[in-house]
């Protein structure tokens, strides 16, 4: 063996301590900064050609967001990707900057795979994606205790952006830079699978580890079926052999895991909801909050292997199962949305839990919750794993989007979407919707007063259009997310974030004493108007009472009224 070849083999042998993350340097008590994280990553990049570090875009507080890339070949771009022989995985850290685990996790991952010989074999069909901060502004705002409830570790960042937004909502809406930046890496890459890691709240119980998998009615089926045969009970039999027995999140019905879990609906403002949208399996990691700093980190890390390992021996059968569901959307027809439990489907999972119990509160006197760690117990408890869809849309050939909405459009361009525009002004036949009905909330969630419970009515119209309107063809892989955002009763659509809120003003009046004389000329005219307007007085108590809602009746019901009031702008071609 000549000389450089033996010292490069001692090298990957064992890293140096210039290596060690700030985690280890200081015993498993510490998260690494910001500074040092993206620091670590370039410095490792230094060392192995297999590691390149990348910029996309911009954050909220003019910083680049950074993506590593670790591969056998040393790619640095998405084009040098062999995907017949490599599967894509991207792993996601410090949405909630104050759970921190995945990001020092990461930084040892990425580490092992170019020094340790045992774990290089990982990427022989595999390329990893590590963003490896995406809030930085809230990882920049680090303080000892904003997470109250957390075992470590000694400082970490804050939930918000500087914006004071939760990143983990925003993967619709689009109100954040980082949430642009993240759909550029994640259109350019396309990911076959994604994890997003996270520390839990809620209760107590014998388990490091939880994780939400893709909610599995919402998948394609043969992605489903993969997921919850295949991938799930090996990442659940491969973490007990690390000493990390995993249970899917604990998210329960009532006050304690007893009353049983209901899987976590991850809608597409969540990451791993948009994920979905474009066929791409999805994890969210969620280490319990009252375990060590140093043992959630470790867990992390143990998922990432396991799932690695997993891409790794499955490659083929993962990039098969892409291409045939993006081919499937594609040809599909009826979409489902506004998923919910399906109580009467339930099944039974063991559970490690604590009993619950209640005692005096030493602060109010009050009965109070408490697990007692004393009374460890395994038991079956009920999961309720199915969910059902209370939408479902027949897609349109087409959905024409108004040129006005400079921001949808540039969301659907970063997302890959297919567009064009309409070169000459023209009249055409579409179907509308008008918003009949909608409930928004008291108060801002995220922002925004959102929309929910809408209520529609459909109708065709001639419908005159300019040119540069843009229309979205149904026939692409992005199918799932053209529907699911543009039709407006979509729970997480763009009118439930308050995009098209200008339909909903009416901008015409009448006078009551010029009305009147108007009113009495069209009910004698017109004897359709007036059958309804007698029905509504038959059925309508109030009505009868009220001058100012008969004269209203009319008018709406009028030619006086303008129709485009509460149509919705974005119209379906159904036919050519």
């Amino acid at each position: 063996m000549n000389f450089l070849l033996l010292l490069s083999t001692l090298f990957l042998a064992k890293p140096t301590d210039s290596l060690k993350t700030p985690f280890e340097k200081s015993g498993g008590k510490q998260s690494a900064t910001y500074q040092e994280c993206i620091a670590y990553y370039k410095q490792l990049s230094s060392f192995s050609s297999e590691v390149k570090v990348l910029q996309y875009g911009t954050t909220s507080i003019g910083k680049p967001l950074n993506l590593i890339v670790v591969s056998k070949e040393g790619i640095s771009k998405s084009s040098e990707v062999n995907r017949e022989n490599k599967a894509v995985l991207l792993i996601n850290n410090a949405i909630h900057p104050g759970e921190p685990d995945g990001v020092d996790a990461c930084m040892m991952l990425a580490r092992d795979l170019v020094t340790k010989q045992e774990m290089k074999t990982l990427l022989d069909h595999v390329v990893l994606l590590i963003i490896p901060v995406y809030n930085i502004s809230g990882a920049l705002n680090r303080s000892c205790c904003t997470r109250a409830n957390q075992d470590g570790p000694e400082e970490y960042g804050f939930r918000g952006t500087i914006q004071n937004l939760d990143l983990n909502r925003d993967f619709i809406k689009n109100d954040a830079a980082e949430t642009f930046s993240f759909e550029n890496i994640f259109t350019e890459w396309k990911p076959d699978w994604f994890v997003d890691t996270h520390v839990s709240d809620g209760a107590d119980y014998q388990y490091t580890m939880t994780y939400i998998a893709t909610q599995h009615n919402k998948l394609q089926p043969a992605l489903a079926d993969y997921q919850q045969k295949v991938l799930v009970p090996f990442m659940n039999a491969e973490m007990i052999k690390k000493n990390f027995e995993m249970v899917t999140y604990v998210n329960t019905i009532n006050e304690t895991p007893d009353s049983g879990i209901v899987e976590f609906l991850e809608s597409p403002k969540f990451s791993t909801g948009y994920a979905s949208l474009f066929n791409c399996i999805g994890f969210v990691t969620e280490t319990h909050m009252l375990k060590p700093f140093a043992q959630r980190v470790n867990s992390t890390y143990a998922f990432l292997n396991c799932w690695m390992q997993k891409a790794n021996d499955d490659y083929k059968t993962i990039r098969q199962l892409h291409v045939k569901a993006d081919d499937s959307v594609a040809q599909q027809q009826l979409f489902s949305m506004n998923y919910k439990p399906d109580f009467t489907s339930v099944t039974t999972i063991p559970f490690k839990g604590y009993e619950a119990e209640h005692k005096p509160s030493d602060v109010t006197g009050a009965p109070r919750l408490f697990y007692n760690r004393d009374k460890p117990f395994t038991k079956q408890i009920p999961f309720f794993n199915s969910f059902i869809p209370t939408v479902e849309i027949q897609k349109p050939i087409a959905y024409i989007i108004p040129q006005y909405s400079k921001k949808l459009i540039s969301i659907f361009q970063n997302n890959g979407v297919l567009m064009q525009e309409l070169s000459k002004d023209t009249v055409i036949k579409v179907e509308v919707y008008y918003i009949t009905d909608y409930k928004s909330t008291d108060h801002p969630y995220e922002s925004h007063y959102m929309h929910h419970s809408v209520s529609v009515k459909k109708d065709t119209q001639m419908i005159r259009l300019y040119a540069g309107e843009v229309m979205v063809k149904v026939n692409q892989p992005a199918n799932k997310f053209i529907v699911e955002t543009l039709e407006p009763q979509s729970s997480d659509g763009f009118f439930a974030w308050n995009y098209f809120d200008g339909v909903l003003a009416q901008k015409e009046y009448f006078s009551d004493y010029v009305w009147e004389d108007k009113a009495f000329q069209l009910l004698q005219s017109d004897a359709q108007l007036k059958n309804l307007f007698e029905q509504e007085k038959k059925n309508n108590p109030d009505f009868i009472k009220t001058p100012a809602m008969q004269l209203d009746f009319i008018y709406k019901h009028s030619q006086y009224f303008e129709n485009a009031c509460n149509r919705y702008p974005v119209v379906r071609v159904v036919n050519f």
